[in-house]
């Protein structure tokens, strides 16, 4: 990605807008393998879905990196109680 957030000659829209727009397509197939994962019934076919799932997982997060490095991407800390509240309402799924 060039460091810049001017248009580029081919797309028309900045780094910042081609990063935001990849990230968003990461996510949209990432929703859309999971299910195919959770209701494969072929485990040949459920497996490569599985490992096609956790790949997109890692683009993402590269994706968000490079983002976040940029400024694109800001997050505000976790404060320790939304991490708990946030950690015991999946455990309560679970459950």
């Amino acid at each position: 990605m060039q460091n810049n957030n001017m248009p580029t000659q081919q797309s028309g829209l900045t780094d910042q807008e081609l990063a935001f727009d990849l990230l968003y397509q990461e996510k949209s197939l990432m929703a859309n393998i999971s299910s195919e994962v959770v209701e494969g019934s072929q485990s040949g076919l459920r497996n490569v879905m599985n490992d096609m799932f956790m790949q997109m997982g890692q683009d993402q997060l590269q994706i968000f990196q490079v983002m976040n490095s940029q400024g694109w991407y800001q997050l505000k800390p976790a404060q320790p109680q939304d991490i708990q509240a946030a950690k015991q309402k999946y455990q309560n799924m679970l459950n």
